[in-house]
């Protein structure tokens, strides 16, 4: 007897960390257009400012100004997905651990130390499915008041050459811009980077 009262917090201790291991998710591969529609970005050259497809979603928390929780500062600024299950969502930054539970809709350090706090949520790519068909408009600079966008398309995460075309417009014309079903609305564009909205994704 006296060996299993040995062994029986060794065992509780394997049980608890098994089942908090199994209760934790990540997101799931779903479709997804990203930058979301009705957000507005901000991009440079060569990168992507629509990228659409099969991938993984991540929400990150952002807390928008310095607030405290009991006697502990949390510092305001992002705070990338980590982890969740069906009660919260842990978020962690510089080794800081937040956790937003779902039911009280609370930012928590513990379930004890909680508050409540003025949050949002930002999905974030984290990555793309490596064995679906994805889409990308990226912005290939500014000439005058001229725009030029390039189009991608990849397989199997392989580019698709045929698909690739580059399309040039003026904004005389229209601050609204439109790529197989696509529509960008330019808020402001130089030869460095645009800044944009989303109006809709591909078709």
């Amino acid at each position: 007897m006296s060996i299993w009262k040995e062994m029986l917090p060794v065992m509780m201790t394997a049980v608890l960390l098994l089942s908090g291991c199994a209760s934790k998710k990540q997101p799931e591969i779903a479709s997804f257009t990203f930058p979301e529609i009705g957000t507005i970005a901000t991009k440079g050259i060569g990168e992507s400012l629509l990228t659409q497809g099969m991938g993984q979603l991540e929400p990150s928390l952002v807390i928008a100004q310095n607030e405290m929780i009991g006697s502990i500062p949390l510092l305001k600024g992002e705070y990338p997905f980590e982890a969740e299950n069906k009660t919260r969502i842990k978020f962690v930054k510089d080794k800081v651990e937040v956790y937003l539970y779902k039911a009280e809709n609370k930012i928590c350090f513990s379930k004890e130390q909680c508050a409540d706090i003025k949050y949002s949520l930002i999905n974030k790519l984290a990555r793309k499915s490596a064995n679906a068909f994805q889409q990308t408009l990226l912005y290939n600079g500014k000439i005058g008041n001229r725009i030029t966008l390039a189009y991608r398309e990849f397989s199997n995460n392989l580019a698709r050459p045929a698909f690739n075309n580059e399309v040039t417009y003026d904004l005389d014309e229209s601050s609204i811009l439109g790529y197989k079903g696509a529509r960008i609305e330019i808020v402001k564009a130089t030869n460095t980077e645009i800044t944009y909205k989303i109006l809709s994704g591909f078709d």
